[in-house]
């Protein structure tokens, strides 16, 4: 069987809200992330359907900075003998806070043994100036044959 990597999704905030601010009006934020990721564990036969793993990694975004990041994935179907769908959720930590999301996907196993990622995700809240935040993005990422790294990133956009 195929070895699928966890998917890691991200997501980070374009911009920066001032720290002083005490009442803020909550605005619509576009951006751009850059992730990596591995995987932490898996457990119940992870990949095959009703697996699932735990990865970790940082993400930068074109305005927003660094964090990290903790993916909960779960192997939800095997449409084709080369591909896996999956759900989960996402936490990013950052500076001023931290986003949660959940994401549904596939991993799609290329003929050369290297893996792409597609998601699509919405934003469910948060911590700090992200407490309320909602949105969505979309992630592509791949995986080099013979790696345990995932590369990637979203594009989407979020309000708080």
């Amino acid at each position: 069987m195929r070895r699928v990597m966890c998917l890691p999704i991200a997501l980070l905030l374009a911009t920066a809200l001032p720290a002083t601010a005490t009442a803020q009006t909550r605005a619509m934020h576009r951006y751009r992330s850059v992730i990596q990721t591995t995987t932490l564990s898996t457990a119940n036969g992870y990949p095959a359907v009703g697996g699932t793993a735990v990865s970790i990694g940082t993400l930068h975004t074109t305005s927003g900075g660094d964090g990290a990041l903790i993916d909960r994935i779960a192997i939800t179907g095997h449409p084709a003998p080369n591909a896996f769908d999956l759900t989960g959720s996402e936490v990013a930590y950052l500076d001023h806070g931290s986003v949660r999301d959940t994401f549904t996907g596939t991993v799609t196993v290329q003929s050369d043994g290297s893996q792409h990622i597609t998601a699509t995700g919405v934003v469910h809240g948060g911590t700090g100036r992200y407490a309320g935040a909602t949105g969505y993005y979309i992630y592509n990422g791949t995986i080099t044959a013979g790696s345990t790294v995932i590369t990637g990133g979203s594009i989407g956009w979020v309000t708080y």
